[in-house]
């Protein structure tokens, strides 16, 4: 992937050296795309060697001569290799915004969903590391307690069924449900709050003194501006039904009762239910 992007950033930069030339623009617009390609080819080099920051560097640098959307998939692929999760998030969405029918759309989408599938399987197995935990915590105490427990010359054994045949806990898939609930809202809030941010910037420029007006930035900041609302609003709406669905799970989990996820769709809404009774 690193050689097909540099490939068509060196196609971008011949594409601008030959406009240059036909304009006879000023010499100093070949020197900069020059530059560009060597602070793209140093900042390649830096990320293959596992040097993420200083990728991230030479990235921008380029991006300040050369405005590429890819140079911004660079920044987040260098970002999201570096553990910077958030930050990647939010130039990923930079470049969906820049470059909607760019080469990387389709791979940048992935990527995103492979995040969120990440974060739902970690949070399922902090759920379960739990669990285990009290389940431990629990046997340890059944067998101090037996220790405990006086032996007489004769008595009656009381015998009890052992804790592995005991049902699984209750309120465990609502909870899952409702981590996984929350760790989709917290993403989908970091993609609306990028694209939030970015339509305020085509904002604040279409808005400078002087500025003359475009139509496709106009175009490109409603866009964005309607993704944040839609990313911002579902997700703490995801959010919310996360908290919901987590403490109902715990509630259930100290005092069995009768619940039931269905799914609820219309018009306007699609989620699930938790329709049920306690004792």
């Amino acid at each position: 992937m690193r050689v097909m992007l540099r490939v068509m950033l060196l196609g971008v930069i011949a594409t601008t050296t030959m406009t240059a030339t036909v304009a006879a623009q000023p010499a100093v617009t070949i020197d900069k795309t020059r530059v560009a390609k060597e602070y793209v080819d140093a900042g390649l080099a830096a990320q293959s060697s596992g040097d993420y920051d200083t990728a991230i560097e030479l990235y921008s640098k380029a991006y300040q001569l050369v405005r590429h959307p890819l140079l911004v998939f660079n920044m987040a692929q260098a970002n999201r290799l570096a553990g910077r999760i958030d930050v990647a998030l939010r130039l990923y969405a930079r470049y969906l915004q820049e470059d909607p029918d760019g080469p990387q759309v389709k791979n940048v989408y992935n990527i995103v969903a492979e995040i969120a599938a990440q974060r739902a399987e970690e949070a399922r197995k902090r759920a379960d590391a739990r669990e285990a935990e009290q389940a431990r915590k629990a046997e340890d105490a059944r067998k101090v307690a037996e220790a405990l427990e006086p032996r007489p010359a004769e008595r009656v054994q009381l015998t009890a069924p052992p804790l592995a045949d005991e049902p699984p806990t209750p309120g465990r898939t609502l909870r899952i449900a409702g981590i996984t609930s929350g760790a989709v809202g917290v993403l989908a809030l970091g993609l609306g709050a990028g694209f939030g941010l970015h339509a305020r910037a085509l904002s604040s420029e279409l808005s400078q003194p002087g500025a003359l007006y475009s139509q496709s930035k106009y175009d490109a900041g409603q866009r964005a501006n309607t993704i944040a609302v839609t990313g911002l609003v579902g997700g703490a709406v995801l959010v919310a039904a996360g908290a919901v669905l987590y403490w109902w799970g715990h509630v259930e989990g100290e005092r069995p009762g009768r619940v039931t996820l269905a799914p609820v769709s219309s018009d306007h809404i699609i989620g699930l239910a938790a329709i049920g009774a306690l004792p």
